[in-house]
């Protein structure tokens, strides 16, 4: 078989970006010739051995343009299976969809939503469909809001006749009541670590610094609780300087964001953002780190085994949990444990890949 995967960018920064290097990965071990057209390419990002990767900047474009689109054309002729991944621009999917053989995983709110990301002002989740008077909560400006809406409606039209994959239920849900039902939900897959000895001692906030992610929510709790452990911060972001007392490690490359996490008494995630499945998550519940977590969107599918689950802007209950896995370390490390082994049976490549392969399967 031969896949092409085309992407808006070949980055390691995201979790977007982590998940298409994932399935790469997988699809050269299954043996397959494997094709990358990207966008623009981040300096650190490497390429992995036995890709062949062409640069199409038209791929990176995030409105309807089919400039830089050129090259694309005989990459997708020569593919069986074309895989595409956070491409945002109308007329690139409209192409690649039209081929017939086309796979689109949707990591984005950008296809259904054009604010913040079902996400209301006050922080509570939007539940109304995309309309110009609903969406003017979130978008005052009649100019811009008129453009975002068509913008997001072109994307939406594209998408149809394509092979959906997401990676929640929530996401499965959203795209199903803007009329794509059916998407496939395959999660990313996570690799276990071993059990835990040391239970840690610090906690550890990471991603955005961003008002949505709930950093200062976060950064609260942990201040009321009485700041009984270092809280570690890995992430950039306009909110840093207001962390007051912490241990501001900023950005991190993958694998050293995964290993301050698995030193952690505990992961805090306090996001009122809908995730679309909140992977970071998912690895500390893998190296059996356990999460307090304001669990939205696609978090649902995991906040469970292994978590103590908080309700968004309960700063209160967040910093009481806090303060418990800091009193008992045995009770943080038996949690753990219990979201390790659940991520060993519910999120491994054993269970997941498979049904990627039968996607791929599934194109005429």
């Amino acid at each position: 078989m031969r896949v092409l995967f085309a992407a808006d960018r070949l980055s390691i920064r995201g979790g977007a970006d982590l998940h298409l290097r994932q399935v790469i990965e997988w699809a050269l071990e299954m043996e397959w010739r494997v094709d990358l057209a990207v966008g623009r390419i981040d300096p650190e990002a490497g390429v992995p051995m036995g890709v062949s990767l062409t640069r199409i900047r038209g791929l990176a474009a995030s409105t309807a343009t089919g400039s830089r689109l050129e090259s694309l054309g005989p990459l997708m002729e020569s593919a069986d299976v074309i895989h595409a991944q956070n491409v945002m621009n109308p007329e690139a999917l409209r192409r690649i969809i039209g081929t017939g053989k086309a796979v689109v995983t949707v990591q984005d709110h950008r296809v259904f939503c054009p604010g913040m990301g079902k996400i209301l002002p006050g922080g509570t989740r939007c539940r109304l469909p995309m309309a110009d008077a609903d969406c003017s909560i979130c978008l005052e400006d009649q100019t811009y809001r008129q453009k975002m809406e068509a913008l997001t409606t072109e994307r939406l039209l594209a998408l149809r006749g394509a092979s959906l994959i997401v990676l929640s239920h929530y996401m499965a849900d959203e795209l199903a009541a803007v009329g794509l039902g059916g998407a496939i939900v395959i999660p990313p897959w996570i690799r276990p670590g071993r059990s835990r000895i040391d239970p840690g001692g610090a906690f550890v906030l990471a991603g955005r610094l961003v008002r949505h992610k709930g950093v200062l929510d976060g950064w609260r709790a942990w201040s009321e609780a009485g700041r009984p452990l270092p809280l570690k911060v890995l992430g950039e972001g306009p909110l840093g300087p207001d962390l007051e007392g912490v241990d501001f490690m900023g950005w991190l490359d993958h694998r050293r964001c995964v290993f301050e996490v698995s030193r952690a008494r505990a992961l805090l995630f306090p996001s009122f953002w809908q995730e679309p499945f909140g992977l970071l998550g998912i690895e500390a519940l893998a190296q059996g780190t356990p999460v307090i977590a304001a669990a939205s969107g696609g978090m649902e599918d995991w906040v469970d085994a292994g978590c103590i689950r908080i309700e968004q802007g309960d700063v209160s209950g967040f910093s009481g949990a806090v303060a418990r896995l800091a009193a008992d370390p045995l009770a943080a490390r038996s949690l753990g444990e219990a979201g390790r082994v659940m991520v060993g049976e519910r999120f491994c490549r054993r269970v997941l890949a498979p049904r990627i392969e039968a996607v791929y399967e599934s194109v005429p």
